[in-house]
């Protein structure tokens, strides 16, 4: 009789230390936010990249995807990328080949200090295979591009190859990061929106725009800041860029001759032909260089409030040795 009490004693605390049904794991979140994917290039390289959609009911405006510079990963872009969905669109970051999560080639570990030119080259198979992943994430057929260092020369190898790419911004650009040559490749990006920024710091930067500006055919808009760094770092120091780049996605950049984006390749006289205004004038001149300043103000209090009411995070850059 004892011995069959502290049997029923030993059923009945078992059954109390087992739930009644399994708990669900939910799924893991993104580190960095987002919704995370995995996909290949074409040469096999498992890659992860995070997707971050505008909120529900937004319209979709268009697509972005951002690329992060060597020995950096796409946490450099994260902020920025989630930023822009609450403007409607829909936006991408990713790890380039050895870099963050995206470190295997079939069972080959991948390691980025063996690299070579022809390794940073192929990165570029990286970018077109993000490209595939969000447009069919978007629903967009046009994508525009935003790279920093190395991460913008592949940004304009790409789209050289592919026409729908809309634009192309360019953090600190080289004519010859890693061995991927940018010279006379603008020629090719033809007529499409062009952003380059640099701090005048920067030598290399400072004289690889020099040139590509020359180069460039299209629309250009070429920002200059001082003491602020190289690539997404100048996001972290320099405020007025996270504005600037806002703009650019939006189609509102005023370029600081006061002149429009879409014509401020053209030479002024040809301007006035085709718009009738007097670009010459001071006061012409000045009433565009305020509708500059008013939309940088109107965005840079936005982001203040963002960040008033909790939503807004700041650059959090992962210092990585070289």
């Amino acid at each position: 009789m004892h011995r069959a009490l502290l049997g029923l004693l030993a059923l009945a605390a078992a059954m109390l230390s087992v739930p009644a049904f399994a708990a669900i794991e939910p799924p893991p979140e993104s580190a960095i936010g987002g919704e995370p994917v995995h996909f290949d290039s074409s040469d096999g390289v498992q890659l992860v990249g995070h997707v971050f959609h505008p909120p529900r009911g937004t319209k979709t405006k268009g697509a972005i995807l951002f690329v992060h510079e060597p020995y950096r990963s796409a946490r450099d872009w994260a902020y920025m990328a989630d930023k822009m969905t609450r403007h409607g669109f829909v936006s991408m970051v990713f790890d380039l080949r050895g870099h963050g999560q995206s470190l295997m080639q079939g069972d080959e570990e991948l390691d980025r200090e063996l690299f070579g030119d022809e390794e940073f080259l192929a990165m570029s198979l990286d970018l077109s295979a993000a490209v595939a992943v969000l447009r069919d994430a978007s629903g967009q057929a046009a994508v525009h591009l935003a790279g920093s260092d190395l991460g913008g020369s592949l940004s304009i190898v790409h789209a050289n190859e592919d026409p729908d790419i809309a634009s192309v911004v360019l953090l600190s650009p080289g004519l010859g990061y890693d061995g991927v040559n940018l010279k006379g490749r603008l020629i090719t990006y033809g007529e499409r929106p062009l952003l380059m920024v640099y701090s005048v710091e920067d030598g290399y930067a400072r004289k690889s725009v020099e040139v590509l500006g020359e180069e460039a055919v299209g629309p250009t808009h070429i920002e200059t800041y001082y003491g602020v760094g190289h690539g997404t770092k100048m996001l972290a120091r320099e405020p007025q860029l996270e504005v600037l780049m806002t703009g650019w996605f939006l189609g509102t950049v005023i370029t600081l001759e006061g002149r429009r984006l879409e014509d401020a390749g053209k030479p002024l006289t040809e301007e006035k032909e085709a718009t009738g205004a007097d670009l010459d004038s001071e006061e012409e001149r000045a009433r565009l260089q305020e509708a500059r300043a008013a939309a940088q103000r109107e965005e840079a209090k936005a982001i203040e409030d963002e960040q008033d009411e909790g939503r807004g995070r700041r650059w959090e850059l992962e210092e990585e040795k070289k």
